[in-house]
């Protein structure tokens, strides 16, 4: 397998991108996470993929969307192709990226061969867009990224946004707060008595619409961003917990830890390298 025959990487602007990338046996990417959405579909070969916690064997066909809620490693059973696109909200309907910010953050999917094909020609016609740059190349493009998304999330069984499903919209504010808020003190109690809501009734509607609990919701914000400062800052895991809205550095370690499965020193080491 020849690596330069599958480092393609094609871009719109500083966000969009479609690449094809090779690693070759025993490569390992530990946890991490993403600033940004992301598809990745394999082509070749076998990975140990951990998803969130959850470990698998993917192989041709086994595909993901990832949120920058969802955090995953891989680790390269043998040599290996994979697809990837990376997107922001501006690239993608409002009603996917709701779907996708408001989950627990990560969807598994398995394509059949005529789906993987599929899959593969909408890349390659895509790519061959942004080459030639013909009249509405970036429409023909995003139009490109939106159908295969939409395959992803029809095939993990999903066909609407947890807001199309009777819960109150009022959810749809919340998560958004959540998001712009995380340094602050985000009880429960807290932001149901801001939202005027029950406390009780808040947690369910998280349990019952995303799968998830408020607290794990928030805790995953927060360990997103500090991802992002141990990769980027030099500042100490103090500041970064606090920064990060934890309540001390002792609970930030322990829920690093217990999500990432090393601590934020092995994080940042392993990010820089």
């Amino acid at each position: 397998m020849s690596t330069n025959a599958y480092s393609t990487v094609k871009q719109i602007e500083d966000h969009l991108e479609i690449s094809t990338r090779y690693h070759p046996k025993g490569v390992s990417i530990s946890n991490h996470w993403h600033d940004y959405f992301e598809f990745e579909l394999v082509l070749d070969g076998a990975y140990e993929h951990t998803v969130s916690g959850e470990k698998r064997v993917a192989k041709r066909g086994s595909a993901w969307v990832m949120s920058h809620l969802g955090y995953h490693s891989l680790y390269c059973l043998s040599d290996a192709i994979i697809l990837n696109i990376s997107f922001t909200g501006d690239d993608i309907d409002t009603e996917i990226t709701n779907i996708l910010s408001s989950s627990a953050g990560s969807f598994l999917c398995e394509f059949d061969e005529e789906t993987t094909q599929n899959i593969l020609r909408r890349c390659e016609n895509a790519r061959r867009e942004m080459s030639e740059a013909p009249p509405f190349w970036k429409c023909s493009v995003k139009g490109a990224v939106h159908e295969i998304i939409i395959t992803a999330l029809r095939n993990s069984h999903i066909t609407s946004t947890p807001f199309d499903k009777g819960s109150p919209k009022i959810l749809q504010s919340i998560t958004s707060y959540l998001h712009k808020n995380y340094k602050d003190d985000l009880t429960l109690a807290a932001v149901a008595k801001k939202f005027n809501v029950s406390a009780g009734h808040l947690g369910l509607l998280f349990g019952k619409t995303f799968s998830i609990s408020f607290n794990s919701y928030v805790s995953k914000i927060r360990l997103r961003q500090a991802c992002n400062m141990l990769t980027n800052s030099d500042l100490s895991t103090k500041e970064i917990a606090s920064a990060c809205g934890f309540n001390s550095n002792e609970y930030f370690f322990y829920s690093f830890k217990k999500n990432l499965d090393m601590t934020p020193k092995e994080y940042r080491n392993s990010s820089r390298q």
